[in-house]
């Protein structure tokens, strides 16, 4: 039986009219197969920023600047169907002048955010009766307003289209093809011996992105539902449905929650110079400023306390304290990294409620705050209905 597959083409992997031959010949092999085949397409590489320099030079307002930087979409949809039908497998290209246009957004013009009821009713009025008899070709990165006027989806905005039509459409895998061979331990570029991670967890993934990894954008992740597989694959595989990376799960835009048990916070005061960090069974997370290192420890931490006595006792530390009753409630979710102000955000009405923060941490989509343990449930119901 065969599958249901959105396919994101990035401009990466579209570079001239070679390239939309020689993907439309693996799209084509995919639909003969049997697989309900969705593309959708990047302009080719360089476009965008050609077309947005231009719009800019021109003295374009924000609004007129997504229409004009939106044309190498158009261009590489029309390719690509061309494309196709000239291999004898039938298609049809979809840009926001088309009556079955999906992709329904906010007016946030450079950055807008589909709106997700909408896209999805459109999406299956229009897109999903082709699916099947014909290989559908979807501008990415592009979307309308309700009222019809054209928006862009901002930076990684052609994933963003491929995998919200994924999860409107209920299909079994959303594909980024990539020049590179999936998702790499370490960019090949600066690391030779790096090499293809086979799967990842959809918030391993996101880490990554935010981290700086280029091969998918972590605004994508946001929409990606649970019962959708992305795949993440090289264009020179010849295949979208098999091979490159699998990325599995979702990440939900706000969890908070509390670590199950007190936790002890260790501190390690060192002689300067680089702080000898021991991690650890037990150890949550590590902190490190000046001449200063803390340890959040699962527990009452008397064993990690005899363990780090062993660096006093060499000369590499001048002391260690522990303070215990310690509770650490963790936030994480996609939505974080798009609340602005976030730090103020948690302290400030902490503060107000006399709750003392101990100590805060973030990690690109996680923070994690440090109380005491009898204000933690006051402290994390607090965190819930501001941030949620």
């Amino acid at each position: 039986m065969g599958k249901r597959v959105v396919v994101k083409l990035g401009g990466s992997v579209l570079r001239g009219p070679g390239d939309f031959r020689k993907v439309a010949e693996i799209a084509k092999r995919e639909f003969e197969d049997g697989h309900e085949v969705l593309l959708v397409v990047s302009a080719m590489k360089g476009h965008t920023d050609q077309l947005i320099e231009m719009a800019r030079e021109v003295g374009a307002s924000e609004e007129m600047l997504d229409s004009i930087a939106g044309m190498g979409e158009v261009l590489s949809a029309r390719l690509m169907a061309a494309a196709l039908n000239s291999l004898g497998a039938p298609s049809v290209a979809i840009d926001p002048s088309s009556p079955r246009w999906p992709v329904i957004t906010n007016e946030k013009f450079g950055d807008a955010d589909p709106d997700l009821p909408k896209t999805c009713g459109a999406a299956i009025s229009h897109i999903e009766p082709l699916l099947g008899k014909t290989v559908p070709v979807v501008c990415g990165y592009l979307g309308k307003t309700r009222d019809g006027r054209i928006t862009t989806l901002g930076r990684g905005g052609s994933d963003t289209t491929a995998v919200t039509l994924a999860r409107c459409l209920n299909a079994d895998e959303v594909v980024l093809v990539k020049d590179s061979k999936g998702i790499m331990t370490a960019d090949p570029k600066l690391v030779e011996g790096a090499h293809q991670i086979r799967e990842i967890k959809a918030e391993d993934a996101l880490m990554m992105s935010l981290g700086g990894a280029r091969v998918l954008h972590h605004k994508a992740l946001r929409y990606l539902a649970p019962a959708v597989r992305m795949r993440v694959v090289s264009v020179d595989e010849g295949r979208f449905t098999r091979g490159g990376t699998i990325v599995h799960g979702h990440i939900p835009d706000l969890h908070v929650d509390i670590h199950a048990r007190p936790v002890s916070m260790v501190t390690l005061l060192t002689n300067g110079g680089p702080p000898p960090i021991r991690g650890g069974d037990g150890v949550l997370s590590v902190s490190t400023l000046d001449r200063a290192v803390i340890m959040y420890v699962d527990g009452d931490a008397e064993e990690t306390v005899r363990e780090l006595h062993s660096l006093v006792e060499g000369g590499k530390a001048k002391a260690i304290t522990v303070r215990k009753g310690v509770a650490m409630i963790r936030l994480w979710g996609a939505a974080i990294e798009e609340i602005p102000g976030v730090i103020h955000k948690i302290a400030e009405p902490l503060a107000a409620m006399g709750i003392n923060i101990l100590g805060l941490q973030t990690v690109h989509n996680r923070i994690a705050v440090f109380v005491d343990w009898k204000d933690r449930e006051r402290a994390a119901d607090e965190l819930r209905a501001i941030l949620g």
